[in-house]
């Protein structure tokens, strides 16, 4: 993204961070739970690229995937707001399209790894 975008979203960005730091570093679980929406926003993308890269490809291996595969795994949104709704209501109002999304979950995914990092 340019500079001017990263510009535009830095004040909120830094209270998002102060305050995302304030919930995660008395709830490691929370930190957890950013960790593994991130973990699974990645296996959702690798998922799709395989999809796409068969499908165009390899159509005989595209549709062989798809009969025997299709449906055994589980898809969905994996989004760091989505769980940030569910896991504090507040911190969710206060920032819900107030940041890009990508924006929040490098954000999050910083303050979980400094938190589980921290020797508290």
């Amino acid at each position: 993204m340019s500079r001017t975008i990263k510009r535009r979203y830095k004040q909120t960005r830094q209270e998002f961070k102060r305050d995302l730091y304030e919930v995660v570093k008395d709830n490691r679980a929370f930190a957890m739970l950013i960790i593994e929406t991130y973990a699974a926003q990645k296996h959702k993308y690798h998922i799709m690229k395989v999809w796409e890269l068969l499908g165009f490809y390899h159509k005989e291996a595209y549709r062989d995937y798809c009969d025997k595969l299709m449906g055994k795994h589980l898809t969905g949104r994996h989004e760091i707001m989505r769980s940030l709704y569910f896991a504090d209501k507040n911190l969710h109002e206060k920032y819900w399209r107030r940041i890009p999304e990508r924006y929040a979950m490098g954000d999050a995914l910083g303050i979980a790894y400094r938190v589980l990092k921290s020797n508290k």
